[in-house]
């Protein structure tokens, strides 16, 4: 990939990232929220891989935007925990959780009000766009893209290495898949010639293991927030238990997630390919 491609590739993602934020910053809703930082996540990646490339300076994520997406990934996850409990309460007779859901609600509006205090007239990103597109590498090799696969495969591969692997790791695996996912129309080669694992080797299986993965992510989300909140003094005993049913409720079906993963991590370590074929693989 050469520079003016590779420009061309990150102006491309700057456009969608502005798009998607017009949309975001208007309402504030959930979904525009999501379609917003799963835009800056695509670029993220695509910067993290020009980052491997040989160049002077470190290429990344401009700070502006990395603070805006830090943010609203605030207010995202107090609006995904009123639909959650909202979802748990329906049909079921669970008295809801009032107070709670005040004090998010309250949450949300502080994180607006610091949201709003960092945006700045109608294009907020322009300066530091303009100082990112001049930092990145005048040229990206195929063996550099492969290399960098190869180091990331390697840091998938030592994430499930423990027989039960830590929570966290579910959560770094799904981040890496999702990044190959997102770096994928720019890598030149196909994925069945990189990865030494048949049940990884297609785009559709990695798609369909990061979305164990990401259920089992939001119940653990979910369940900190639940945490958090029953700590505060406001909320009196009675809605304390409340919260601790809900808990329950959430902890079996994150469990059911647990082994739907472990399950799966099973399957795809046994799907490897002969060490012989490897050699001429990197790992993934």
């Amino acid at each position: 990939m050469k520079q003016a491609e590779i420009e061309s590739v990150v102006e491309k993602r700057l456009e969608k990232i502005n798009a998607a934020f017009d949309n975001a910053r208007m309402h504030l809703n959930e979904d525009d929220i999501r379609l917003f930082r799963v835009k800056v996540k695509k670029l993220t990646a695509c910067l993290h891989l020009m980052d491997a490339a040989d160049h002077l300076h470190p290429i990344k994520l401009p700070q502006k935007i990395a603070k805006i997406y830090q943010i609203l990934g605030a207010i995202r996850t107090l609006q995904m925990q009123q639909v959650h409990i909202r979802k748990t309460l329906n049909g079921k007779q669970i008295r809801s959780p009032e107070i709670y859901l005040k004090l998010i609600s309250d949450k949300i509006l502080q994180h607006v009000a610091v949201f709003n205090k960092h945006i700045k007239g109608p294009t907020p990103f322009k300066k530091e766009e303009e100082k990112l597109l001049k930092l990145l590498p005048k040229h990206l090799s195929r063996k550099t893209t492969q290399q960098f696969i190869q180091s990331e495969g390697d840091a998938f591969e030592k994430l499930f290495t423990p027989v039960f692997p830590a929570d966290k790791s579910f959560h770094e695996a799904r981040k890496i898949l999702k990044n190959l996912l997102y770096i994928s129309p720019y890598m030149e080669m196909d994925i069945s010639a990189l990865s030494p694992y048949t049940l990884l080797s297609t785009y559709e299986n990695i798609d369909a293991f990061t979305i164990v993965l990401g259920g089992f992510h939001d119940l653990n989300t979910a369940i900190d927030c639940l945490h958090t909140a029953s700590q505060k003094n406001e909320i009196d005993e009675g809605e304390k238990k409340v919260l601790r049913n809900m808990e329950t409720l959430w902890i079996k079906e994150r469990e059911v997630f647990r082994k739907k993963i472990y399950d799966e991590i099973q399957q795809i370590t046994a799907s490897g390919r002969s060490a012989e074929s490897l050699v001429q693989w990197p790992v993934m």
